[in-house]
């Protein structure tokens, strides 16, 4: 009997269009970062090319100069004999790097014009990922101006008691003078005059504190750029 095999867990796919663009431009990054890393590999056989004939180059002015040190000096002795089997081995050194120069050199096209797509790509990702940021932050923002709305509507609502009992011994206050009690009325009267006075606060806001929140939302939307 063949054993149970384990079922394979879904992958779990980006919930929301910042999600989704937060993971294509990782996984483009990281494209880019791989094709860079090859284009540098790539640019070491140009390298080695130009070190191997800059080293038979050397190799001949060596030459040329003992030549022209044995000609000035008179000639005597032997003429200086350049040393075949190093140039042969040059020779064979040059001749390899340029094979492998010239196969780079045609893969560094290829490498660059993945990069310039990967670019392309990128850009417009980002495009996605500043509109996602718009969407998300203004659906927060929408959810702040519910909650303003709320505690508007409970304020007003806890304006209309406080000012109503103030009202409420006004009238009561009038209404026991229209009677004839003087003394129960003025006290009335005098306690809605109290309560009128009573300073409350002002839900204005100042320039410095729209700075702040202005800094928030700031914050914020980098947060939501940098994936966090």
């Amino acid at each position: 009997m063949a054993p149970a095999t384990k079922p394979l867990t879904p992958a779990t796919a980006p919930a929301t269009p910042l999600e989704r663009a937060l993971q294509d431009r990782k996984r483009l990054t990281e494209s880019l970062a791989d094709l860079t890393r090859a284009a540098a590999r790539l640019r070491e056989a140009d390298a080695a090319e130009a070190s191997a004939l800059a080293e038979i180059n050397a190799m001949a002015a060596a030459d040329i100069a003992s030549m022209t040190k044995w000609a000035t000096e008179g000639c005597h002795g032997s003429a200086p004999r350049p040393d075949q089997q190093k140039r042969i081995v040059l020779g064979q050194q040059l001749s390899a790097a340029q094979a492998a120069a010239t196969v780079a050199k045609a893969a560094g096209a290829d490498v660059d014009q993945k990069i310039a797509q990967l670019n392309d790509q990128l850009h417009a990702i980002s495009g996605q990922l500043e509109q996602a940021i718009f969407d998300t932050i203004e659906v927060e923002h929408g959810h702040i101006i519910a909650q303003y709305r709320a505690a508007c509507e409970q304020g007003s609502k806890l304006s209309a008691k406080i000012h109503g009992l103030a009202s409420f011994y006004g009238d009561t206050g009038r209404t026991l003078i229209d009677r004839g009690d003087q003394a129960a009325g003025a006290t009335y009267l005098q306690r809605a005059s109290a309560l009128t006075n009573i300073k409350l606060p002002n839900p204005g806001v100042s320039r410095l504190e729209i700075e702040a929140a202005a800094l928030e939302w700031s914050r914020r939307a980098a947060t939501l750029r940098s994936g966090a």
